[in-house]
């Protein structure tokens, strides 16, 4: 996808620069492409003179500068967007302005109603807007998040008590510039058992929680929320919902061929969900899914397996739901079941978010691996 856009972008330059040759200057237009709703910039959009080859594209901040000839003064310009309505009107319109705002209306409607094709163009570009608008929509760095941890794990049908624990999470940068490197080097925690007078840690390792914060695919823009990834998904309108007095679509996922990339789990055979995104705002209110993979690293999903290495879970399922609320992500929760030195586990983990603020910040300076039972 990513590919297409610069090829397309560079084919817009080209036809400029062609349509400039032999031309003498009349005007320069420079402005920016925005949602009229939300006032935030529309990527990519092409922008042409009717009737003619000479073009260019906003670029991913929305901004655009276009050379009018002057034998195409009296043309009509128009702004085509995915997901926006055209909008058309006399070239002449912008050359009293220095710098011109150009204001797209949304087009959320009828999106169910067009072919597959066009679909999921319309469907790439509202994950493209939702990923682009994270910056906008969470809250930046830094601050601490308080989360209650419980865990329950059944063997062979038999449950074992389960573990309760406080997490203690300080992120640096919070979502204001979201990526995986971002999300490792600026997230840090303290996790710590709860029921106990003394200062007893558990392992990170047994309560999978650098595996629950990894589904925090808004922190990190990573697997459905990588504009570099959206041609690696089938995508479906699945339902427009509206919750609480607010429209969202329900957009299904399905890889189409899974990979550490696009599912985050290093052996996934099969990897489906559904993101949730507010029509006004992009925002993302919920991410579901659902994976099965032959096995996996003990230590984590996305972790290899050694060659020699024959201690790691067989015939693993899992499911998992996040939910964001208030800028900031609310809850992770993941079902699990494997088959280990031939006994059937299943597992069930929730991290919920209970307070979080930006003063009085206790400042975490590693992630706690210490041993635990």
């Amino acid at each position: 996808m990513k590919k297409t856009i610069i090829f397309i972008f560079t084919i817009c330059i080209a036809l400029t620069t062609l349509g400039q040759n032999g031309s003498k200057v009349a005007h320069t237009i420079k402005g920016k492409v925005v949602d009229a709703n939300t006032n935030r910039p529309v990527s990519y959009t092409n922008i042409g003179l009717e009737g003619t080859f000479y073009g260019t594209a906003s670029d991913s901040e929305g901004n655009f500068e276009l050379k009018i000839p002057e034998e195409m003064v009296d043309k009509t310009i128009y702004f085509s967007a995915v997901g926006f309505s055209n909008k058309q009107f006399p070239v002449k319109d912008l050359f009293s302005k220095e710098f011109a705002v150009v204001k797209l209306q949304s087009q959320s409607y009828g999106v169910d109603e067009v072919d597959v094709a066009a679909q999921n163009k319309v469907l790439i570009r509202i994950l493209r807007l939702a990923s682009d608008n994270i910056k906008y929509n969470y809250g930046s760095g830094p601050f601490n998040m308080h989360f209650a941890y419980s865990s329950e794990i059944a063997v062979d049908g038999q449950v074992k008590a389960p573990k309760i624990a406080t997490v203690l999470l300080y992120d640096e940068t919070g979502y204001s510039a979201p990526s995986k490197a971002d999300a490792f080097t600026a997230r840090n925690y303290s996790v710590k058992k709860e029921q106990s007078d003394d200062d007893y840690r558990f392992s990170s390792a047994q309560i999978n929680l650098d595996e629950l914060l990894g589904f925090d695919w808004v922190r990190s823009a990573s697997g459905i929320l990588s504009p570099a990834l959206l041609g690696d998904y089938k995508l479906v309108l699945e339902s427009q919902p509206v919750i609480d007095g607010q429209e969202y679509w329900v957009i299904s996922f399905n890889t189409i061929v899974p990979s550490l990339a696009t599912t985050g789990d290093y052996y996934a055979g099969t990897f489906k969900g559904k993101i949730t995104i507010n029509k006004e705002d992009y925002s993302i209110l919920k991410i579901e899914g659902e994976a099965v993979a032959p096995k996996n690293n003990r230590q984590g999903r996305a972790l290899a397996i050694g060659q020699n290495n024959s201690d790691f879970y067989t015939d693993v399922l899992y499911t998992f739901e996040v939910d964001y609320k208030n800028l900031l992500l609310k809850r992770v929760a993941m079902d699990k079941s494997y088959t280990y030195k031939g006994k059937k586990f299943s597992e069930q983990s929730v991290l919920e978010m209970n307070r979080a603020h930006t003063n009085n910040l206790t400042v975490v300076d590693s992630r706690d691996y210490f041993p635990g039972e």
